[in-house]
């Protein structure tokens, strides 16, 4: 094979989602450039250096999409390497808590050109073994084999996350791992109980501090979920990123004030380049250009699960039924923090947002997607193939069948002029 044609073989993937996800990250890496770029000059003395750095993530990311795409049934279903990666994870996990930690979270492995963040890598860890345990149990009537693999392997992770202490990871990949689980469509019962549980826990961050206080979290963790419902009660305190994202958005107004123009990157709002990114989009560019970013975003989320629903390999259909639920709920919980819908566990908007381990998650689940679409599309021709054969089959042996009742016939109309000729006597 050339080497024009393999470039061209690689490429041979859902261009819609390839192009979006291109479209997006260039678009982050622009915006991570402004939203950064006073704080990397007082910081660091250079204002290009979380730009370049970025740059590099988004380089190596849509490399690793694109391999994942085209080799990923190398990998994807050996079992066995499931569980040394899972493995891996479990061990990197462990490993955080002889890091020093960073802003009161042991979450991070410092490998001196960036900071290794394992509890991301363990979400498209879950994905696939979900989609992998899923597809291999699906003729179970057992729930408690259907779920063993999946659902264990999320409750040892999910305590080793809440250890670090990283309750927005938890929390997106429990939530997660829990929609994707009603996917299987095993218990209608239990999507009623989702929606009660949802909305209890929902509530839950209406309880007075007197109770909150007596939960094993930290005190700014209560501080978080206690301020996004009205952050001016403290002003200064946990409700001040909330306020400072507020006034990034309504100083934007509809057309923004400017790229590389806001005034919020400069001190006043924390976290501006990372969980804050799309509150300086506002402030720039106005909500028009906010709005249709979230456009293109959901858009992607929603033709990813246009697609799951026509893939006919079930591990498929699960990988990217996962992959949607995973870039919702993040997005969704990224977004509701900036307006106030949600409390802030500092969780980054995907594609968009600074962050090594992010992009490379996401890049790496934009990957698992595109390999799934053209896996099934292998998949449904091996399906045709098979039917096509059977049916060739079928006809075969309905012709030899035909030829053998004509031959039994034939046998039948001799013998019986036979037995008239020696009646007759000839």
């Amino acid at each position: 094979m050339k080497v024009q044609d393999k470039v061209k073989n690689l490429f041979q993937v859902d261009k819609i989602i390839l192009m979006i996800f291109i479209l997006l990250s260039a678009f982050g890496l622009v915006m991570i450039y402004s939203a950064s770029s006073y704080f990397s000059l007082t910081s660091v003395g250079n204002s290009e250096y979380f730009l370049i750095r970025q740059f590099a993530f988004v380089v190596a990311g849509i490399a690793m999409a694109i391999g994942i795409a085209n080799n990923g049934k190398k990998f994807f279903f050996n079992e066995r390497l499931l569980q040394i990666v899972y493995g891996i994870l479990i061990f990197l996990l462990l490993f955080v808590f002889t890091q020093s930690g960073i802003k009161g979270a042991k979450s991070w492995i410092n490998l001196r050109f960036f900071n290794l963040q394992p509890s991301e890598f363990a979400k498209v860890i879950l994905i696939w073994a979900s989609a992998f345990y899923y597809q291999k149990f699906k003729d179970s009537r057992d729930w408690k084999q259907l779920y063993m693999y999946p659902m264990g392997m999320l409750v040892l992770v999910s305590i080793l996350v809440l250890m670090q202490p990283d309750f927005g990871t938890f929390m997106i990949t429990v939530l997660m791992m829990w929609l994707l689980a009603l996917t299987t469509g095993f218990s209608k019962r239990a999507i009623q109980y989702s929606g009660v549980a949802f909305v209890i826990g929902y509530l839950f961050t209406y309880l007075p501090i007197s109770i909150i206080q007596y939960l094993p979290f930290k005190a700014y963790q209560v501080g978080r979920f206690l301020s996004f419902h009205n952050p001016w009660d403290d002003t200064s305190g946990v409700g001040y990123q909330s306020i400072q994202g507020f006034l990034a958005l309504a100083r934007g107004g509809l057309t923004g004030t400017g790229l590389s123009s806001s005034i919020q990157k400069t001190g006043f709002l924390p976290e501006a380049h990372t969980d804050f990114i799309l509150a300086i989009v506002g402030e720039e560019l106005g909500f028009i250009i906010v709005w249709l970013v979230l456009v293109v975003l959901f858009f992607l989320i929603l033709y990813i699960f246009w697609k799951a629903q026509f893939c006919r390999s079930l591990f498929s259909r699960y990988l990217c039924l996962g992959v949607g639920i995973f870039l919702l709920v993040q997005s969704g919980v990224n977004i509701g923090a900036l307006l106030g819908l949600a409390p802030i566990t500092g969780v980054p908007l995907p594609f968009l947002s600074y962050g090594g381990s992010s992009f490379i998650v996401s890049s790496i689940a934009i990957g698992m997607v595109l390999f799934a679409l053209k896996y099934d599309k292998e998949y449904q021709e091996e399906v045709k193939n098979y039917i096509r054969m059977n049916e060739f089959k079928l006809e075969e042996e309905k012709e030899i069948s035909q030829e053998e009742q004509a031959e039994e016939v034939n046998v039948q109309l001799i013998e019986e002029e036979d037995e008239h000729e020696e009646i007759t006597g000839g």
